[in-house]
């Protein structure tokens, strides 16, 4: 799919948006000297540029280029780990926390690989909300739409695993009630930048009722749409809006649930099949619904699939994963949101999706190598 970000521009409202893009205090007397033309005239240009999305906000502020949207979560990950973990028991072991999310991962790892990215998300004036800023400003994610919420009841998110000896999760909590705040007036607020970027992500984290608006925000825009399904419950959320999106990331489990194939309830049932009948299984129910996005369904150990309708024809493709030795695993905590970062940036730069998708698990097994939530070392990949 082309990326086509806003409206073009005449020769003349470009003459204008690069004397403005040089400097941002020009005044309209100076812009109308420079160009031989009434003052009236530029603003008559401003107005244009204003509406087509090139300036954004009072004041000249230019709307970056080939810019990419992730709305989603953002918290602190405080992880346990237990080397000898007993079921009902406590276990000796060691915490360790960072910077999290889902939608910050996303942001966070897509900035790393190169690309110019806003994160629209909810936090708290707390401890954890400032130390998610920094660290989020740091790796070069543009925070300055973030929603700092006031409520007493809502404090920043927070994601608390337990991980066994090979950083496997044995079970996690995650609470993201924050998230509430990012709702219709947010992105209602938010709306010239969210309908000027190239490519808008977004995870399950989200309200549901806060998904459909922001699909309905980029409906008759042509930016890339891509949803990343979180988990098993929360994908459900997406259930009846995948026609409004052009790429679906998730995993097996959630792929089958959101699909209808298999309920949430005998989830766990359906991992008895072998992995070729499950798949062979989506792939049935994604031929007889031409509508579905594309889809990159992670597999774990067994890299991940892509199903996509090409001529009025189903294609399925099968990535191995990445060659990792098991003693170079440290966690595999955020492992899904850089293989969505990566295929996102790949897709950005315009490399085929089967390229794409191979950054994707590139990237994810860089992640899985890494205590940190998203590996610095990704920026080689570039």
């Amino acid at each position: 799919m082309e990326v086509l970000k806003i409206e073009k521009l005449t020769d003349r409202e470009k003459e204008v948006f690069e004397l403005i893009k040089k400097d941002a205090t020009i005044s309209r007397e100076a812009i109308a000297e420079k160009l031989a033309i009434s003052e009236s005239a530029v603003g008559t240009y401003i107005h244009h540029l204003s509406n087509k999305g090139y300036l954004l906000g009072r004041g000249y502020i230019t709307a970056p280029e080939e810019k990419i949207v992730v709305v989603g979560g953002a918290n602190l990950d405080i992880k346990g780990y237990s080397p000898n973990y007993i079921k009902g028991s406590s276990s000796p072991g060691w915490i360790e926390e960072s910077s999290g999310g889902v939608g910050r991962n996303i942001a966070e790892d897509m900035a790393l690989l190169g690309q110019e990215v806003v994160l629209l998300t909810a936090i708290s004036n707390d401890h954890f909300g400032q130390k998610l800023r920094e660290e989020t400003k740091d790796s070069g994610v543009d925070i300055s739409h973030f929603k700092i919420s006031t409520a007493q009841e809502h404090k920043t998110g927070v994601y608390l695993a337990h991980l066994d000896q090979e950083g496997d999760l044995i079970g996690a909590v995650n609470d993201m009630r924050i998230l509430k705040e990012i709702d219709s007036n947010y992105l209602q607020d938010k709306r010239k930048i969210i309908e000027t970027s190239a490519m808008v992500i977004f995870d399950t984290n989200l309200e549901e009722s806060t998904i459909s608006y922001l699909l309905e925000l980029c409906s008759a825009k042509k930016m890339i749409k891509i949803a990343d399904a979180v988990s098993v419950e929360k994908a459900l959320k997406l259930k009846g809006k995948l026609t409004n999106l052009d790429y679906l990331r998730g995993n097996l489990d959630e792929i089958e649930v959101m699909l209808g194939i298999v309920t949430v309830e005998k989830a766990e049932l359906a991992r008895k099949l072998s992995l070729k009948d499950r798949i062979e299984r989506v792939r049935n129910f994604y031929k007889q619904n031409a509508d579905l996005p594309e889809l990159i369904i992670s597999t774990g150990k067994d890299g991940a699939y892509y199903l996509s309708h090409q001529d009025k024809m189903v294609k399925l493709k099968h990535f191995p994963a990445a060659s990792i030795n098991m003693e170079e695993i440290v966690e595999t905590t955020g492992a899904g949101d850089a293989l969505t970062a990566g295929l996102a940036a790949g897709i950005m730069n315009k490399l085929s999706i089967d390229k794409a998708i191979e950054l994707g698990i590139k990237a994810s097994a860089l992640t899985v190598k890494s205590e940190l939530t998203c590996n610095p070392d990704l920026a080689e990949l570039m």
